[in-house]
This record gives C-alpha cells, structure tokens and sequence, in this order.
C-alpha cells in the first residue's frame, strides 16, 4: 500500500485545485453554443458588429426561422459559428436564386502563418489569429488573405441554374466583439465593406440566430419540423441511441428471463463404488502384467461350461457337473449345428496370445447366443 506524507497530500491537494481553478476559468471563457450570435455580449458574440452596421445604415436583420421561410433575391446570410454547419437544401436552394451567403467558420490547413497576424488594409489593420489557410484555386475570388493562403475568399458560381455567391472565412471570430472599434483595429468596417460589396443596394443582411438557438416558429414551421416530408427525414429524426438502448435493455432482459431454473437445482448423484468390480479390475491388471493368459482362458473355460450346462438344463446336480462329451452332445442336439466348433472351445490351449483370447471370446458368445435362440 502506498503511504502520503503530510507534505505530499497538502501538494497533491494544491494541484487538484489549481487543475480545478484553472478548469472553471477556461469553461468561463471558451466560447458557448451561442458564440457568434448578435445577441451575446461576450467576447466571442458579435452584438458590436450588428449595432456598427446599424450605425453604418445598413439593413439588418436577425433570422430566427427555418431556412424554408428565405425569400427574395440579392439578400445576405450572415453565419458566424466555432461549430460545424452543414448546408440544408432549402438554404442551398435559396442561394440558387441569388443570394449571398457570408460564413465564417473553423476551415482549411494550418499553416506556417503566424498565429497573430495584423494585415494592412486601407481602412486599418485587421488582426486574425489563427493560423489556419485555404490554398488559391481557380474560380476563388481573395477578400483578405497574405503570403500563406486566403482567409475570406469568394466562390461564385454563375450558370443556367444557379446564380449564387459564398463568402467564406477559416476565422469565426473576425468580427467578434473583442475585435471592436475601441480596440483601434479595422475588423468591422473590413467587413462591413465586404457585405457591401456582395450585396445588393438596400436589401437585408440577415444575421443567422436560427443558427444559434434563438428560434421563433409559426404554425407552418412546427408541423414541417415534427411531421417528416421524407422516408430519409424521418430516419434522420429517430434517435437510435436511445432505439439502441431500449432494444439493449430488452435482450439483457430476455437473457436474464431464460437463465432462470425451472425448479431448485439438481444436485449431481456421487457415483456408487463397487469393491467387486473393483476387484476384478485390479486382478485383470496384475494378470495382464503376469502374462498369465492360459490362466484367464482356464478360468473363462470353466464359466463357459457352467453356463452351457444351466441353460441345457443338465446343472441340476453342482458336485457331479456333465462332462465335455455330453454338453456337447446335448448342445448339438439343441442347435442342430456341427460339434467341431464347441469342441475347439473346450479343448485345452498351451499357448495363446491376446488377439486369439479375444477371438474366443467373441466364438463362445456366439455359441451361447445360438444356443439361448434355440431353447
């Protein structure tokens, strides 16, 4: 068993704290599920960039309903989030119509960019901490980058069924409220010309709370989101963790119901010693090491004899037994089978080996069976 002093379990005592301490402060400041949205006010929320937009005379608005209810043409989506987004087909579909979607979320490489890097820009320096980048392709339109690759760039497809424009960022925290305008850095009017430049006089820059939780839903949203337009929409709305767990628990449940006895246990029956077989066994050993096979033949011999005469009735008399001759005589008599091969049975044998002893054994069991179906 390993022994504390009282030294050791005051420092072991100290780390635990510190390790909690510093827990609490980095669960205090990381950024929640609602990081990026308008209406928070910690760093990581973006409540300082909608009220500079406001102040800069742009339409704003914050969108809290299902995608199905986007309309219009030359609007923009603004998203902002740490967490993974996916792209639903209404929202896709939406694009397609000519519209703009803005977001800024966790993407591309690292690389060997500083992890704080302040680009000069013509309203200012714009601070990006992260060292994460997109390589240039053809096709991608740069709105901030520097030496290691793009930061916010442009993808803008353009054909016979899609007319739409996505602004992409690998920072989500480039117009955070850490970045605002008392910090002396550019990231909001950097930004804000950018929207300006996507979007179509006087229309609506849309800041993404549905995004966030911050949800308000008609009657047409709540039967779209509990009744499922597809096979493939309602699967993807079953929680199979908890189908797996229920259909668990019942075949735990199966599999304790059939272990369970019918009645009280059946206790194993001790298997019953016989000293004669016993016996026996120990003497065939010691006769099998001896060699003393004319012996056993001597000794099956006289039982055979024995049990021939019991059963031609002619043992009536034990101290005067019949004599060869006459079991013979009456075994013929009873088969109608020739006398040579009992003759060979009874006759005296001066050497015989295993597989000859075995051999007569097999004969006399012969002649008494045919003798038991005769009788």
């Amino acid at each position: 068993m390993i022994s504390i002093n009282r030294r050791q379990g005051v420092f072991l005592a100290l780390a635990v704290l510190v390790l909690l301490v510093v827990g609490l402060l980095m669960l205090a400041v990381a950024p929640s599920s609602r990081a990026g949205s308008s209406f928070d006010t910690s760093p990581w929320g973006t409540q300082q960039f909608y009220a500079y937009l406001e102040q800069q005379g742009f339409r704003v608005e914050r969108w809290q309903r299902n995608y199905n209810n986007l309309r219009g043409k030359g609007h923009v989506l603004l998203q902002i989030s740490s967490r993974p987004i996916g792209w639903p087909p209404s929202l896709v579909d939406w694009l397609a119509q000519g519209n703009t979607l803005v977001r800024f979320y966790w993407h591309g490489e690292p690389t060997a960019a500083p992890f704080a890097a302040r680009l000069s820009m013509p309203q200012g320096n714009v601070l990006v901490e992260t060292r994460r980048r997109v390589p240039f392709q053809q096709g991608d339109r740069p709105l901030l980058k520097d030496d290691q690759g793009l930061i916010v760039y442009l993808k803008y497809a353009n054909n016979l069924h899609n007319h739409e424009q996505r602004v992409l960022g690998v920072y989500p925290w480039l117009v955070a409220n850490a970045y605002g305008s008392e910090t002396g850095l550019a990231n909001f009017a950097v930004v804000a010309q950018l929207l300006q430049e996507v979007a179509e006089p006087g229309e609506t820059i849309y800041f993404d709370e549905w995004l966030h939780g911050y949800r308000q839903r008609t009657p047409e949203d709540v039967v779209s989101e509990t009744v499922p337009a597809t096979l493939f929409d309602y699967f993807s709305r079953t929680p199979w963790l908890a189908v797996g767990l229920q259909l668990a628990l019942l075949f735990l449940f199966l599999l304790w119901q059939q272990s369970q006895r019918f009645g009280p246990p059946l206790l194993e029956k001790e298997p019953i010693a016989s000293n004669s077989a016993a016996y026996i066994e120990a003497l065939a050993g010691v006769l099998e090491r001896a060699q003393q096979r004319q012996f056993v033949l001597e000794q099956l011999q006289d039982r055979f004899r024995y049990d021939l005469a019991n059963q031609l009735g002619l043992a009536a008399n034990p101290h005067h037994p019949p004599g060869d001759s006459e079991l013979i005589q009456a075994w013929q008599t009873a088969t109608g089978r020739s006398p040579n091969s009992l003759q060979d049975l009874l006759s005296m044998y001066h050497s015989i080996d295993d597989a000859q002893l075995l051999k007569w054994l097999e004969q006399a069991g012969s002649a008494l069976q045919a003798l038991k179906r005769a009788v």
